[in-house]
């Protein structure tokens, strides 16, 4: 195999391994948002109960800012990289090479939606960062609750492999815990939803906190790695296809030909993956949708939001793919997404 085989057929398994983990990273993301709310009466005055509220209703600010900001370009972001390899699975060689200018331009489009959305999850990480702190501090004040946890925790990582304890904290808040291990089934050696159980809001409120600070937080700088790895896979494409234009055709082993090759064998079945991928954003948007609005700070989702509408101008120079994403931030369902589902 040579240098092109190999370099296209790696950046290609990389990517593929990355989306099948960001699918579940971001399922574990949405459900910590969710753990929050699973106990709704926190009627307690004791001074620990009076911090997990406050951790709870900072983060819902965080949570719609996610509904309605990040989540319409994360399914941007799946579309764009099913209809890149519908290219490669769509038109023949010849049909490629005549297109080749139009594809780099998408190519390079993909790639600044990747940084574009790269961005807006690293600004909803600075406070979520924040909240996971205060997490920590609430955890504590839980009596009790923090050395059973340890010691769950620990048994689970002897069972399951310390790969997978980052998403160990939602197995302890009940209705989420057995959601999770449903996600991550076959993704670990235990079944989370062996894990235990509890009934004391004071124990619900500490797990919904332990969620906060091992689960949401780990899953959602997973899912950033995997956002940074499929941006530097449409970076190394965009220079591929650099190099073809304009380049001659020297028989059947001519780089160009290897290229499209191996993007052709490969594209049935990461159009596939990223079926998978779009499977799950429904139940993702049905987390953030489960979380009361009411006492939502709309300044706070509304700044957020103007932010990001600055960024996408700054980053997209492909004014389609601009327009596209400013349309998916003012709510305007794409056709893209019907698109995937249908496959």
């Amino acid at each position: 195999m040579g240098d092109i085989e190999k370099e296209t057929t790696k950046a290609v398994e990389d990517l593929r391994g990355q989306i099948t983990d960001m699918s579940k990273s971001m399922r574990m993301f949405s459900l910590s948002m969710r753990s929050l709310y699973v106990e709704k009466a926190v009627g307690t005055k004791a001074e620990a109960a009076e911090k997990f509220r406050k951790l709870r209703d900072d983060t819902r600010n965080d949570a719609m800012v996610y509904l309605k900001g990040v989540l319409p370009l994360s399914t941007k972001f799946v579309s764009s990289i099913s209809e890149y390899f519908e290219y490669y699975e769509a038109l023949d060689f010849e049909e490629w090479c005549e297109m080749i200018k139009d594809i780099l331009e998408e190519t390079i489009g993909y790639r600044q939606l990747c940084e574009t959305l790269l961005k807006m999850h690293e600004d909803i990480l600075v406070p979520l960062k924040k909240r996971q702190d205060e997490a920590k501090i609430v955890i504590t004040e839980f009596k009790g609750l923090q050395e059973e946890y340890q010691a769950k925790k620990e048994e689970f990582e002897k069972s399951a492999g310390t790969k997978n304890s980052w998403a160990f904290g939602l197995s302890f808040v009940p209705g989420v815990g057995t959601i999770a291990s449903h996600v991550l089934k076959g993704y670990a050696e235990k079944d989370l939803a062996e894990a235990v159980a509890h009934s004391a809001q004071a124990e619900i409120q500490g797990a919904a906190a332990i969620a906060v600070s091992d689960t949401l937080i780990p899953a959602l700088e997973r899912f950033i790695d995997g956002i940074t790895k499929a941006a530097g896979f449409f970076s190394v494409m965009e220079q591929e296809i650099r190099k073809f234009q304009g380049q001659a055709e020297k028989g059947t082993k001519s780089p160009k030909k290897l290229y499209f090759k191996i993007m052709n064998k490969e594209a049935k079945d990461m159009k596939s993956i990223c079926q998978t991928f779009y499977a799950i954003l429904p139940a993702v948007r049905t987390d953030f949708e489960a979380i009361p609005t009411e006492g939502t700070d709309q300044n706070y989702v509304d700044k957020w939001l103007e932010r990001q509408k600055k960024i996408i101008e700054e980053k997209c120079s492909v004014k389609a793919l601009a327009k596209k994403l400013l349309a998916a931030l003012a709510g305007e369902v794409s056709t893209d997404v019907a698109q995937i589902k249908s496959g």
